[in-house]
Formats: structure tokens, C-alpha cells, sequence
């Protein structure tokens, strides 16, 4: 079984932001240009996008629809000194969001509950509890699973959070407040 290319070790090395405003330029018109910035980036955005799925096979449709909604959106991009990875990431969070809306949904019909929380019982322990973490954050609003995941998650500080999501800096600091608070309850009413 082959291994999907951000699983894999290939993947090329970040770009000055020189060289990155050239590669994006390029890739408007250069497949293999857009093939290198997919190369660069894939690996960021695939376990951004794991971290908040915790779903291989949801994070390989997902990484392939940020980056077809990328290229669609490229002739309209304009680079402004802002790193390539955060409007990438800023793509698949409205991805991710949009998945996590339709799971969200499910969940609420389904109530799938203690099956969940039973199979994940049999893994070890750390890992049962990203799974409790990672299902309680899929109730909260996908701005706050957004909030979270890119700080936490990815390790963003506030400022870059900011530039992803294109919030203000105060919005971003009481969304993850707000985040923190809500999924502290959701956490607790699990116990």
C-alpha cells in the first residue's frame, strides 16, 4: 500500500520569501510550479488538517480539496509578505470547518456517545484521550475548533492565527478564550 505523499518523506524544504512570491507567481500559469508549492506545503497543511480530523482518509479528501480550491483561487491571489502556508491554511480550515459542520450534524442525529468513547477504550491511554479531546472539539463551533487547533495544534502564535483565519488580533484572543471555556465544559459533562 502506497502511503499518501504527506505521509511519506518527501516534501521540499520552506522557500525564502523571495523565492516562495516567485514560485506562487509561476504556478499561475506553470503546473510544475504549483506541483513544487504543493510539494513544500502539503505536509503543513496534512497534519494541520489530521490534527483536526483525527481521519486519514477524511485529511487526504481534504488536503486534495484545499489545494484544488487553491489553484482555483491562485490567478486572484496577490502576495502581500504573508507566507504562502497561512492562506493555505486558512483554505483548509474552510474545508475542515465545512467537514466538521457535516460530522457535526451526523453526531447530533446519530448520537453515537459511549460506542465511540468504548472503541477508543481499547487503545492505550494517550490515545483514547486525543480521541476524547479531538470528538469533544468536533461539537464546538467550527470557529472555535479552528481557534484551537491552529494555536495548539499547529503551534501558531496569536498574531499568525490572526492572518490565517482573518480575524483581528482581539477577536482571535476571545475566540480562543471562549474555545478553552467550551470545550473545558464539554470535556466535563463527559466524565
Amino acid at each position: 500500500m502506497e502511503l499518501p505523499v504527506w505521509m511519506s518523506g518527501v516534501g521540499n524544504p520552506p522557500l525564502a520569501a523571495e523565492a516562495e512570491a516567485d514560485l506562487v507567481e509561476r504556478a499561475k500559469h506553470d503546473r510544475d510550479a504549483f506541483a513544487s508549492l504543493y510539494r513544500t506545503h502539503c505536509r503543513a497543511v496534512a497534519g494541520y488538517v489530521f490534527r483536526r480530523t483525527g481521519d486519514e482518509h477524511a485529511t487526504d479528501d481534504l488536503v486534495g480539496e484545499t489545494f484544488v480550491a487553491a489553484l482555483r483561487a491562485l490567478p486572484r491571489y496577490h502576495w502581500r509578505g504573508i507566507p504562502v502556508r497561512a492562506w493555505l491554511l486558512r483554505i483548509a480550515t474552510h474545508e475542515v470547518n465545512r467537514w466538521a459542520r457535516r460530522q457535526r450534524r451526523a453526531a447530533l442525529r446519530n448520537e453515537p456517545g459511549a460506542a465511540a468513547l468504548c472503541s477508543g477504550a481499547e487503545a492505550d491511554a494517550a490515545a483514547w484521550k486525543a480521541e476524547v479531546v479531538r470528538s469533544a472539539m468536533l461539537t464546538l463551533k467550527p470557529q472555535y475548533q479552528s481557534v484551537l487547533a491552529l494555536h495548539y495544534l499547529e503551534g501558531l502564535p496569536l498574531d499568525e492565527v490572526a492572518a490565517v483565519t482573518g480575524w483581528r488580533l482581539g477577536t482571535v484572543k476571545s475566540r480562543l478564550a471562549r474555545a478553552r471555556e467550551a470545550l473545558r465544559k464539554t470535556l466535563s459533562a463527559r466524565r
